[in-house]
């Protein structure tokens, strides 16, 4: 089963969780809250930031009426 790999930055512990479980809310090993964990894997799924169905500007420019 593929893991993602997430880092406390308060204690530098390694957290693993698989896929389509959300980011823990605390971290396992030193209770820090979600702002100090922070992914370091590539993140293997989905289109990634802005590559979405609606994004770019071929999209923009194609729902303007041409004259």
């Amino acid at each position: 089963m593929e893991m993602k790999r997430f880092i406390c930055a308060k204690c530098n512990n390694i957290i693993e969780v698989p896929y389509g479980v959300p980011k823990p809310d605390f971290c396992p090993y030193c209770n820090a809250p979600s702002i100090y964990i922070h992914r370091i894997d590539s993140g293997g799924r989905g289109l990634g930031r802005g590559r979405g169905r609606r994004c770019g500007m071929r999209f923009i420019n194609n729902n303007h009426p041409t004259e």
